[in-house]
C-alpha cells in the first residue's frame, strides 16, 4: 500500500494480522475452474468437506447480490450493532473486519467505501468474487470450519451472515471468532430462519401448507444428508453460553413476501424478496434430490412457488445478534 494513502497504517505492509501470512497465495485464473463442479446444469463448489447445498453460480449470485440489498433497506444499514461507532476513523490505528462466508463479497465491498480507513477481509470457499478489489480489501478463500489465519486478538470485527448451511458445528466456529477478536471486538450474526410465518401470527401451516412441506423436505435433508442443524434463532443462546461475549443483543426482523403491504415502500420490499425467494426455492433442487422426498423435489419447489404469489401476508424472518468480546 502506498505510504502516502491517508489511511495508511504501517502494518498494512506485512499483514501483521496474520499468523501465517506467507502461506497466502493468489488463485491463478486457470485454476479457477479446479474449484467448481457441474450438477444438474447448476454450478457448485468442490470442496469436499463443505455441506454448503448451494449452487455458487450467476443465478446464486444474483440472488446472494439482491438480497444484500434488501437487508440493507430492511435492517436501515450495512450491519445491526454498534458498526459505525467501532469503525470510525482514528489517527494511528487500522481496524480490520472479516466477513465469514463472503460469497460474492458485496458486503465486504459496500463497507470498504463507506469505510475506507478499515481493512476488510472476505473468506469463503469459492473464488466468486471480484478478482481486483479496492486496496482496503482482500478476498481469500479456504474453509471457515478450518482454523482462521488471523492472530489471536488481531481482529475488530467479525461479520458472518447466513452461513449457518455450510457450519456443522456452530458453537467450534464461535470458539475460533473469539480467538481472533480483541477484547471489545464486535461480532454480528444474520441469519434467515428455515420456515415461513404469518406476519399476524396465524397458523402458518394451516395458511400456506406447501410452503411448510417445501422448509420442511429442506430441514430434513439440511440435517440427515448433510449434518445440518436450523441454529439461527439459537444463536443468542449459543453465544451467551460459550463464556466469551458480553453486551449480547438479539432481534428478529420480519421481511415481507409480496406485495400485500398497504406501504408502497413495503410493498416493493415484498416484490423484490418474493423473487429472491424463488431464486432460492429452484436453488434448493440438487439438495432436495439427495433426501427422502427426492421424487417430489419438483412438486416441492412449485408448490412453495405457488404460495410466494398466492399468500398474503407471508413473512421470512430473519434472526440478528451483536456481541462484544469479553
Amino acid at each position: 500500500m502506498d505510504a502516502n494513502d491517508p489511511y495508511y497504517h504501517p502494518s498494512d505492509d506485512d499483514d501483521s494480522s496474520s499468523d501465517t501470512s506467507d502461506d497466502i497465495v493468489e488463485v491463478a485464473p486457470d485454476e479457477i475452474p479446479e474449484y467448481f463442479q457441474e450438477r444438474g446444469g447448476r454450478l457448485f463448489h468442490s470442496h469436499g468437506g463443505c455441506p454448503y447445498p448451494l449452487p455458487v453460480d450467476a443465478e446464486e449470485q444474483r440472488r446472494q447480490n439482491g438480497l444484500n440489498g434488501l437487508l440493507r433497506r430492511l435492517i436501515g444499514d450495512f450491519s445491526v450493532g454498534p458498526v459505525r461507532e467501532l469503525l470510525a476513523f482514528a489517527p494511528g490505528e487500522r481496524r480490520r473486519v472479516v466477513d465469514l462466508g463472503t460469497g460474492t463479497g458485496q458486503w465486504v465491498l459496500d463497507m470498504a467505501r463507506e469505510f475506507p480507513h478499515v481493512r476488510f477481509y472476505g473468506v469463503d470457499i469459492v473464488p466468486i468474487a471480484t478478482r481486483y478489489p479496492p486496496r482496503n480489501v482482500n478476498f481469500e478463500m479456504y474453509d471457515i470450519m478450518e482454523p482462521l489465519r488471523y492472530g489471536s486478538g488481531t481482529i475488530d470485527m467479525v461479520h458472518a451472515r447466513s452461513i449457518t448451511m455450510g457450519i456443522r458445528d456452530y458453537r467450534a466456529l464461535l470458539q475460533e471468532v473469539a480467538r481472533v477478536l480483541r477484547h471489545g471486538g464486535l461480532f454480528v450474526s444474520c441469519e434467515w430462519g428455515r420456515y415461513p410465518a404469518m406476519n399476524d401470527g396465524s397458523d402458518v401451516r394451516s395458511r400456506a401448507p406447501r410452503a411448510c412441506a417445501f422448509f420442511d423436505a429442506v430441514r430434513e435433508t439440511l440435517r440427515v444428508r448433510r449434518g445440518i442443524e436450523s441454529v439461527a434463532e439459537r444463536i443468542p443462546h449459543i453465544v451467551g453460553e460459550s463464556r466469551q461475549f458480553t453486551n449480547i443483543e438479539a432481534r428478529c426482523f420480519r421481511a415481507p413476501i409480496g406485495d400485500w403491504w398497504d406501504d408502497p415502500v413495503k410493498k416493493e420490499l415484498g416484490r423484490e424478496f418474493r423473487e429472491m425467494m424463488v431464486l432460492y426455492a429452484r436453488s434448493m433442487r440438487a439438495l432436495l434430490s439427495e433426501g427422502r422426498r427426492a421424487t417430489e423435489a419438483d412438486a416441492l419447489i412449485e408448490g412453495y412457488i405457488r404460495d410466494l404469489w398466492g399468500v398474503p401476508g407471508m413473512v421470512s424472518l430473519c434472526y440478528t445478534v451483536h456481541a462484544r468480546r469479553v
